[in-house]
Formats: C-alpha cells, structure tokens, sequence
C-alpha cells in the first residue's frame, strides 16, 4: 500500500489556540491537495505546555469544539488527522492524548501512558492505561496506526505491542526539547527499525514556557532511513511510503517479532525471599517504585484479576506475597487450600502485571514487609487502614498505603459453594 503523510510542525506560542486550529486546517488543505492520506499534528498542538491542572481544565473546555472541527476538515479534505489534546473524562481526571479524526465521521482516543515528571505531567494529568492499535479504512486498505506521545518513545515495549498487532505505521506526537534533539531521533529511528515498521513524528519547535523544542519531524523507514525530516521552523513536510517495504524486509528476516524467539516466560516470577530482596534492592536503586499486596488466590477469579492491574498501576513493579499451603490452613481451615501454593503461583506468574512472587508461611506477611520495604502498601477498600498489617511501617518509611474498591463481586469461598450446590 502506497501512500503519502503530512507532518505539521507547529510553533506554540505563535497564535491563540483556535488561530493555531485554523493555520493547521490550512496544511490540511495543502496537505490534501499533494495527496496525503494523513496529516498528523504535534502534542497538545494548540496549546503547548499546559503548566497546571487549572490550565489544563481551561484547555479542556475548548476541546469538544476544536474536535468537531478537526472532523469537519477530515470530511472537507477526505483526510485522518492525528492530533494531541487534552482530555477530560467524565470522572474529571484530565489526560493527554491523542485523538485520530476520519474523514467518515470516526474518532480514535489514546491517552498517553508514560508521563514525563521533568514537565510536571504527573501533577497534571492522568496516566492511560490502554494502548492505542488503531485501525482506519483507506482507499488503498486497511491501515494499522500505533499511537504513541512523546516520552512514550523511550519505552520499546509499547512499540512492540504495535509490531505484534499487526500495526504498519508509529504516529508519534511530541513535545520534545531540543535540549534532547539527538535523543529524539535516534529513538525515532530505533523504534522503526527493530520493529521493522514505518514511523512518522510530528513535533513543535520555537519555545514555549521557557522550553526550545526541537522541531525536526521525521518519517523514519522499517530498515531504519530517515525519509524525510524537518528543520527548526514552522512547516509542513510530505513523505511517501510503501508498506509493502514491511512485508519486503520481513521476508528476509522478522526482528519485529522472531517466531519462536524468548517472549518473556512467565515461570521466572517466584523466588525465595533472599533471593527477591537482591532483585528487588536493584530495581530500586535504579528509581523504580515497589508495590506490595497479599492473599491466598486460591482459585483465582475476575475480582482478584482486576485488582492486581489496579495494583500495578501505583508503582513499577509488583511484588505479591502468596500465602503458603499451611498459611492458608492456618486462617481458613483445614479443607482448604483448593490448589497447592505451586499451582496458585504458576496462574499468578502467567499475569503480566505480577513481576514477583514470594511465599510466606505465616499468617501476615509483616515479616515479608519489614524485609522488603515496599514503597506502596495495597490491600482491599473493605480493610481500614489501621487494621492493615505493615501499613504504619511502610508510611513512617515515607511510603503509602492504597485500598482498592472492588469492581468484581466474587470470591473463592463463594466459587467453592457454587459449585457444591451444582453437584
């Protein structure tokens, strides 16, 4: 499938937001007429910056009708458009996204998972917490589009759950300091190349609260070639590409995703509590936050499913401590457990959201705790927090304490009687 993009590289501080609106329907004219398909828009491309929440809210309110006329040009112009914007949820969390506008009237959300703190994103916005495959109907076929927003791209393993959906073009949108410009390219060019798929990044340039961006929006090949790039200024840049390039080099060797290649095994997930203090000691100390829960999962269910993600979401990485064969005797009885702690820990370690597992025999795990010293304490919303065994530890420690509601009404005990009274 051949068929052309357009970038538009935008100056923030230039024009009011709906001037920077009308400008960009302007390079959707232009870019229409030189037969691009897609046109794609920087981050938060009519604001820049947003430096607080109040800011953001404001930003939000002109959304709506910046969209709809995003959707009106795409119809115009018979052209997608992607573009960044913030995005208040009905729930009022704020986030910055990225919005995909069809010519037929569809419109495509993602939510930028990875927030950049040196921006103070995380006191602004909401993480997402889905990504962003999305697929478009074209004359020429049918298109896959991975969505990514600017630190997004120092993440390889999101452009590599693109690769494997199948998705043949990265549409990154940026905000990104030229402080930083060789990084943002290299990057671009590396996320397209190992995944051996097309990349096209649209960034801002000029300077806005006191940031230079770095301009130079690209559209990089599957074997790594920049095709073409932009300099410093305000512009827009047209490229052609040919997916048939993918297919082309996959042929001669697949590094976007090697059949039969290591996929991340899900059995190196349980070790002994010696062994779990070194691997976690590291992670630590390269900056990453610990979360720690508990339970028997005896027989695991929807509820807990959906209450480890919730979990993982407060840090980087999730240690679960597993309640140990006689640990369960000892608080539920003698009939239970249902499945020994070796087969609880092999479901438990098949989760993608689960990094470690460590079993304990006693009835709490204080012990694991104290050892460990999470910086995030999870446990049931039905717990109060100072009936939460380690909960005053972790906090005099300088860490937190979260209690998650349940979104799933189940239980293993209530699974157990189920099926009694089916037999």
């Amino acid at each position: 499938m051949k068929l052309k993009i357009g970038l538009c590289q935008i100056d923030p501080s230039r024009r009011s937001p709906e001037e920077h609106v009308d400008w960009s329907i302007e390079q959707c004219r232009h870019a229409s007429r030189e037969g691009a398909a897609l046109l794609l828009l920087p981050e938060l491309f009519p604001f820049g910056p947003l430096p607080d929440k109040e800011a953001a809210l404001d930003a939000c309110g002109l959304v709506p009708g910046l969209i709809s006329r995003l959707l009106g040009a795409a119809r115009d112009y018979d052209i997608t458009l992607c573009a960044g914007l913030p995005w208040r949820s009905g729930d009022g969390h704020i986030f910055n996204s990225q919005f995909i506008t069809t010519s037929s009237g569809n419109v495509h959300r993602y939510d930028k998972l990875h927030l950049f703190p040196p921006f103070g994103e995380p006191e602004v916005f909401q993480p997402g917490s889905i990504p962003g495959s999305t697929w478009i109907n074209l004359p020429e076929g049918e298109l896959g589009l991975g969505q990514m927003i600017c630190f997004d791209i120092r993440f390889p393993e999101l452009a590599r759950r693109y690769s494997a959906d199948g998705c043949h073009l990265f549409m990154v949108s940026a905000l990104w300091p030229l402080s930083r410009k060789d990084n943002f390219v290299a990057l671009l060019k590396a996320r397209a190349m190992e995944n051996q798929c097309f990349l096209a990044a649209s960034n801002a340039c000029g300077r806005s609260m006191g940031i230079e961006f770095a301009g130079s929006s690209l559209v990089a090949g599957p074997e790594g070639k920049i095709y073409k790039q932009a300099g410093r200024a305000e512009g827009l840049i047209i490229s052609e590409i040919d997916t048939a390039r993918i297919t082309s080099l996959r042929s001669t060797f697949n590094s976007a995703w090697p059949r039969g290649g290591w996929n991340f095994p899900a059995g190196e997930k349980l070790f002994d509590l010696r062994d779990l203090k070194k691997l976690a000691g590291r992670k630590k100390a390269a900056g990453q936050k610990m979360v720690f829960t508990n339970g028997c999962f005896d027989i695991l269910h929807a509820g807990h499913v959906s209450y480890l993600k919730k979990a993982r979401l407060f840090g980087d990485f999730l240690v679960l401590g597993l309640n140990s064969d006689s640990s369960v005797r000892s608080i539920k009885g003698q009939d239970r457990p249902i499945n020994p702690q070796e087969h609880r820990a092999l479901i438990l370690s098949a989760l993608s959201f689960v990094d470690f597992i460590v079993i304990f025999d006693e009835k709490t795990p204080e012990r694991l705790i104290h050892e460990l010293e999470p910086d995030v304490l999870v446990k049931g919303a039905d717990w109060k927090e100072d009936e939460i065994v380690g909960a005053s530890f972790v906090k005099s420690r300088g860490g937190r304490v979260e209690r998650i509601k349940f979104d799933v009404d189940t239980s293993t005990s209530g699974i157990i009687r189920s099926i009694a009274e089916k037999t």
